[in-house]
């Protein structure tokens, strides 16, 4: 089966769509799984570093318990940079949007892995760029929080439209997978 993610288009990125806009399953953010992430991205020795540190924080949050939701993926390790600006990307940026958790549950998922609430931590410890997203918080700041993400990881920092990826969280056969990959992967 081919890898869901596409490759770099003219404009070093992942595009924003397939070909047709007007058709969903041709749009960003793309599905794909971590597997699928580390074939296609884990290409040199500090790419595979973030992926690790990636892979790492998903197993955190698992055991945490925290299962209910995804993660949206973007920054500039979802571009050709090593072409572009001639340097390896510096971190991933990820989204995790999930729901269904009460605050005490938030409250004792922020103590038990702080980096879930604190992007510096999460850059420091995993290479990452993170941020959390309760979507079952309230209708209105689902919307408002969407809309955020969405304009923000839909262009890089020199306006070029892009895409981006989902995959869900609770995939711990996956995640094994690709760490093997990551393993095996040769730049």
């Amino acid at each position: 089966m081919p890898n869901p993610i596409p490759g770099f288009d003219h404009n070093l990125v992942i595009p924003p769509h397939r070909g047709d806009p007007v058709d969903h399953s041709q749009l960003s953010p793309y599905p794909c799984t971590t597997l699928d992430l580390c074939q296609r991205l884990g290409t040199t020795p500090e790419r595979k570093a973030i992926l690790a540190g990636f892979l790492d924080f998903r197993e955190r949050l698992n055991a945490a318990g925290l299962v209910n939701g995804f993660q949206w993926l973007d920054g500039s390790f979802l571009e050709d940079v090593e072409t572009r600006e001639k340097r390896p990307p510096n971190d991933l940026d990820v989204v995790t949007v999930y729901w269904g958790y009460d605050r005490a549950f938030q409250t004792q998922l922020a103590i038990r892995l702080p980096e879930f609430a604190s992007p510096r931590l999460a850059k420091a410890s995993y290479r990452l760029d993170h941020y959390n997203f309760d979507a079952g918080f309230d209708p209105t700041m689902t919307l408002e929080q969407t809309r955020y993400w969405v304009l923000l990881f839909s262009h890089n920092r020199q306006s070029v439209w892009k895409g981006m990826l989902r995959i869900e969280l609770n995939t711990p056969g996956d995640d094994s997978n690709a760490r093997q990959a990551l393993g095996r992967t040769t730049p």
